[in-house]
């Protein structure tokens, strides 16, 4: 195998292990936001594993279509332009996986996952200006001190462990999303 397959290979693993850490981390941020919000322990998303898949979706999806968020070299005001367009972009494709995530589930499932019809400038009660813009400025972040660190060294780690951990999550939440959807 050359080293570029392998390194390509690699990095796709961990972007995939990725997926699923972020999806967990979206999942605990939903979980706090309503203990400290509302004072409940609510039940969030749709599957029984503790995934928002929407989370790890769109910051994989946003990996692939931008890449890193900051070149180091570039100097101000260049800089601030690349990470304003960055979070522009961010915030445009999450806020499209939000929608599309919203309406799908909807008209599949006849079910609602979450509601910003009481939030300022809305789209269809799924995605709002503020979170929108919120997510804009946080994604780049998340992105440059978490995913791509993690991501280097997850392409360095052995690849057999990784994608058997990959495999059994990739079952156990297409078996999850299977037996929740049609129960």
């Amino acid at each position: 195998m050359s080293t570029l397959h392998a390194e390509r290979g690699g990095k796709l693993t961990a972007a995939i292990s990725l997926f699923f850490l972020f999806s967990f981390l979206g999942w605990v941020l939903e979980k706090l936001w309503f203990i400290f919000a509302y004072g409940a322990n609510v039940d969030r998303g749709f599957l029984t594993l503790p995934f928002c898949t929407v989370y790890g979706s769109a910051l994989l999806l946003i990996r692939a279509l931008l890449g890193e968020p900051f070149l180091r070299e570039q100097s101000y005001p260049r800089n601030v332009l690349r990470f304003l367009c960055y979070a522009a972009l961010a915030a445009l494709i999450a806020s499209a996986a939000e929608l599309v995530t919203g309406l799908l589930f909807e008209h599949a499932f006849g079910i609602r996952l979450w509601s910003y019809r009481d939030c300022p400038n809305n789209l269809l009660g799924y995605v709002c200006l503020p979170a929108s813009v919120g997510w804009g400025f946080l994604i780049p972040f998340a992105l440059q001190a978490v995913w791509f660190p993690l991501e280097r060294r997850l392409a360095l780690a052995d690849g057999v462990v990784l994608r058997a951990v990959n495999g059994v999550l990739a079952c156990a939440l297409v078996l999850d999303f299977f037996l929740t959807a049609f129960a």
